[in-house]
């Protein structure tokens, strides 16, 4: 089966994964399906009237049908009877008009928070998935998939499926009407119906190929996007504003591109949609006067037949004008499943428990790692143990895997041999938070939040006092900076803490790694970046964050050095002690 035709087996997957966030909102829906109803019934009804008055005054009939003869009996055969007709349009207008109002509101309203759960639901996901997706993943493509792809789900979810049913109900109750008025002239007007049904599922074959397509390449430019305006201070201070703006513009135009393939299929689709319909219409039309000339019906109700034509083609068109737009949102809905499908690889074990208090004897025994399966190994039979209250230095060549030690330890990633245990505990005993709660981190790229300075140091643990979010300021050294800020603690910082300097925005970490109070911390390249007297100043601020802790410090400058009581060198795999007095830092 061509993968971009509109598959029942992955609407039924679709459905499976998201239809429960339409449970909570089942009232609504309900109420909406009874307004559809109303809405039907309403359209069904609608192109009555002008039969009663076509055959019951204008062109009286000597045998009227029942409902026109009740009505010409009740109300006579003059002003009377086009008095109630006119009331009667007014009447159904009315009704299904606040029935169509109650539908489309109800349905809007759910489509929203629909949105919104399967928007939260991706989210939380995609944050409980291990790190080796996130070091592979593209941020700019994951906005994406949040953004549009989701967007598209109120589409398939909400709007199709009512519309559908809405549709479908309209067109079965006035088949039924037609049916009981001449069966003729119904079996010539649905003789165009499985020429229609051809068309539908040919082109929605191709129209979800394009949709998915212009998906990946909106994707594309998301990820451009994301890249150039988060490394604005590199495009600038580079002069490639220019390269960029290019950059952008293929990925913009190839998007336009696909997008005007998307919407060409989907306009000859309604074009030859409607070369069809027009030819069902003539041809109950030619059938309908032979049948009047031979007094088999009458003119009103050729008429009124010809009105609930109208009524059974309309649907039909915009089922299958539809059509294109669930072939949209099921490549959409693809890309989701995509990312709902996968695993953690990294997770809690089913016997895991929360953590006892730690005192942080932190041991690497024989550790095997390798990112991949058939990668060179990161580790090979590494071992090596900090002590609580020791900071124990890793150097090593780039690329030779110090920061694969943090992950381990922090439970990125499981090794593929040995044991990393903590108090000796294998770590994989416990729960991933738990695990996390008892370990602080300072990485080289001091990552804040656009939120307030009190909120980016209070990250470090939630429901954290003033009092205690100050003393943690104070002890980074922190504190007389933020006071000399305008709104003080209450500063919104620029994304990333972009408004603050390297120095300012690291004392920040530091603080918020002292907040946490955990026996663990790692720092990682923390002076990275720094001009040597602000990597100075933080010295002696490292060395009062790491007092009492069992601190793995991954460091490659003489400067971060000075704090270590240890110095492992990591080479080919495995660990070896260091003179720190006689230490040569790889490059």
């Amino acid at each position: 089966m061509s993968r971009d035709r509109v598959n029942p087996k992955t609407l039924r997957r679709l459905f499976r994964r998201m239809g429960p966030h339409l449970r909570p909102w089942r009232g609504q829906l309900i109420l909406a399906g009874l307004a559809m109803i109303g809405v039907a019934l309403a359209e069904v009804v609608r192109p009555w009237p002008l039969k009663i008055v076509f055959d019951g005054l204008l062109i009286p009939q000597e045998n009227p049908d029942a409902v026109t003869a009740w009505f010409v009996g009740l109300f006579g055969s003059g002003n009377g009877l086009l008095a109630a007709v006119a009331i009667g349009l007014l009447l159904i207008a009315l009704i299904g008009g606040a029935a169509g109002f109650v539908q489309a509101y109800l349905i809007a309203a759910v489509g929203q928070k629909v949105v919104a759960a399967i928007r939260f639901d991706l989210y939380r996901h995609i944050h409980r998935l291990s790190h080796s997706f996130h070091d592979t993943a593209s941020t700019g493509d994951i906005i994406a998939r949040l953004t549009g792809d989701v967007r598209m789900m109120r589409d398939l979810l909400i709007d199709a499926m009512v519309f559908f049913a809405a549709r479908i109900l309209v067109i079965a109750v006035t088949i039924g009407v037609m049916l009981w008025m001449d069966w003729r002239l119904t079996l010539v007007a649905l003789t165009i119906l499985p020429p229609l049904w051809l068309l539908t599922r040919h082109f929605g074959t191709r129209i979800k190929g394009a949709a998915r397509k212009q998906r990946r390449k909106e994707g594309k430019i998301a990820v451009v996007m994301t890249e150039g305006i988060s490394a604005i201070s590199v495009v600038k201070g580079f002069a490639r504003e220019a390269y960029e703006e290019e950059r952008f513009a293929r990925q913009n135009g190839a998007s336009a591109e696909a997008g005007v393939r998307t919407t060409k299929l989907a306009a000859h689709m309604d074009r030859i949609s409607q070369v069809l319909l027009a030819a069902g219409t003539a041809m109950v039309l030619w059938y309908g006067v032979y049948r009047v000339q031979a007094n088999a019906i009458s003119p009103g109700d050729l008429l009124v037949f010809t009105a609930y034509l109208s009524t059974l083609y309309k649907p039909v068109r915009k089922m299958a004008s539809m059509t294109a737009r669930v072939a949209k949102a099921s490549a959409s809905g693809e890309r989701l499943l995509e990312i709902f499908d996968l695993k953690p690889g990294v997770e809690d074990a089913p016997n895991a428990r929360v953590a006892p208090p730690l005192d942080g004897l932190v041991t690497f025994q024989d550790v095997r790692f390798a990112y991949k399966e058939n990668d060179p190994p990161v580790l090979r039979d590494a071992s090596f143990t900090i002590r609580p209250g020791e900071i124990v230095a890793l150097v090593g060549g780039s690329g030779a895997g110090k920061s694969s030690v943090a992950k381990l330890l922090m439970r990125f990633y499981d090794p593929n041999g040995g044991q990393i245990s903590i108090d000796g505990y294998d770590i994989r005993e416990f729960t991933l938070d738990s695990l996390r709660s008892n370990i602080s981190v300072v990485l080289q790229d001091a990552v804040l939040f656009g939120a307030s300075i009190r909120d980016n140091i209070a990250y470090g643990r939630l429901g954290a006092s003033d009092e205690e979010i100050f003393a943690a300021a104070r002890d980074a050294g922190a504190d007389g900076f933020i006071r000399a800020l305008p709104q003080g603690y209450d500063t919104t910082l620029g994304e990333r803490g972009e408004t603050l300097s390297g120095g300012q925005r690291q004392r920040l970490t530091i603080a918020r790694a002292m907040l946490r109070d955990a026996p663990i911390l790692i720092l990682d390249e923390p002076l990275t970046g720094l001009d040597r007297t602000t990597a100075r100043a933080l010295v002696g601020h490292l060395r009062t964050a790491a007092e009492g802790r069992a601190t793995l410090l991954i460091a490659h400058d003489p400067l971060s050095l000075e704090l270590a009581d240890r110095v492992l060198m990591l080479e080919n795999g495995s660990f070896t002690k260091l003179d720190p007095n006689r230490l040569e830092i790889p490059a």
